[in-house]
Order: structure tokens, then C-alpha cells, then sequence
């Protein structure tokens, strides 16, 4: 898989579609396409999205599609990282830290969905990576990635969709969508305000 994603790169200016539109507060973003176990790194500027890294890793060990606590699952949806846990603070099982996402978030919840504790983490001293599917839900990555990623990304303000395939796409299909999104969001806005739950 590690070799596949070195042969087969994402198309160069191309973004991934599920990224419609980001606000100038989230300096950076985060795609993992389940299906290639790899995670991408994108910066945030003034031209959109940039990317800037990309990096392999592990999801769970029954898959993806998380529902239930325990399932060994890892969620599928777009979620924020909450906090950045000290290293010092954990056992060596997580190596260089973590980064937790806010799974269940709010859509999660009203689904039925449980569970919780997933991180975007690193591996024990001892051990570089993982498997693909090797993890209890969370995304690992080696010791030396997740550093990368710390040192770059901020806590509340960066995305994370964890998807089950990347479709990368110019930047100019994803304004179009976003226009469309924008316009159905603004449509169903004015029919609520005025009392029309048709």
C-alpha cells in the first residue's frame, strides 16, 4: 500500500471533493482515504487548499463505518481536533502523543452512534507502524509523522474527514459544488425562518 501511494499520486492541483469550502480560521485540513491508508496534510491560504503532506497509517481493526462502542471500527465523517495530549501524560502504547477528534460529533449522535477515545495517535517505542487495519478505531501513524503533524496543525480549528475513498478533483469543480451547497443551505434558511417546513 505504502508503495502504491508513492506510484500513484494525487493528480497536482487537485483537492479532495469532500473539502466544499473551508473558512480562512482553519489554517490547515486533513483527508484520510481509508481505502489507500494514507493521510493527507493540506495548508490553508489566500489560492485554497495546498497540499503539503501525506503520510500512511493504520484504522481499525473490523474496518471503518464506526457505530458502536468497541466495534473496533474507525468512524467515517468530518471532525475537529480537540486537544493535543503531552506524551508525557500517556502511556508508551501512544508514542510521540495525540491529537483527539470529537467522534461522536453532533450528526454522529443523532444517528445512534457510540463510542469514543479516538485519536489520531503514534506507536509504541519500539514499533515504527502498523498493519493497515490494526487499531482499536483510531488513525495511526509512525512516531515521526504524528511529530509532523503536531508541530503543524492547531487544536479546534483543524478538520480531519476521514473518508472511505478521496475522489481529488480541480479546485474549480469544488467551487461549483460549494455554490450549489451554499445556495440549497441559503434556500432552506429563508423557507425555515418563514415557517415553511415543507
Amino acid at each position: 500500500m505504502r508503495l502504491k501511494a508513492l506510484r500513484e499520486r494525487p493528480p497536482a492541483g487537485t483537492v479532495p471533493s469532500q473539502f466544499l469550502t473551508l473558512s480562512p480560521r482553519n489554517k490547515h485540513a486533513i483527508a484520510v482515504d481509508t481505502s489507500r491508508a494514507r493521510l493527507y496534510l493540506f495548508e490553508n491560504g489566500a489560492s485554497g487548499l495546498k497540499l503539503i503532506a501525506d503520510y500512511y497509517i493504520s484504522v481499525g481493526k473490523s474496518g471503518i463505518e464506526k457505530s458502536l462502542e468497541g466495534d473496533l471500527r474507525t468512524p467515517l465523517g468530518v471532525y475537529f481536533i480537540t486537544s493535543n495530549l503531552d506524551p508525557k501524560s500517556l502511556k508508551d502504547f501512544y508514542g510521540a502523543g495525540a491529537l483527539p477528534i470529537n467522534y461522536p460529533n453532533a450528526y454522529d449522535a443523532r444517528r445512534g452512534k457510540t463510542g469514543s477515545g479516538i485519536w489520531l495517535h503514534g506507536t509504541p517505542p519500539n514499533q515504527f507502524s502498523r498493519a493497515p487495519k490494526a487499531t482499536d478505531g483510531c488513525v495511526v501513524l509512525a512516531n515521526p509523522d504524528l511529530e509532523r503533524i503536531i508541530g503543524t496543525v492547531e487544536v479546534r480549528t483543524t478538520p480531519v474527514v476521514i473518508a472511505p475513498h478521496l475522489q481529488w478533483v480541480a479546485p474549480s469543480a469544488v467551487r461549483t459544488d460549494a455554490q450549489r451547497f451554499e445556495d440549497a443551505l441559503n434556500a432552506w434558511r429563508a423557507a425555515k425562518s418563514s415557517g415553511n417546513a415543507d
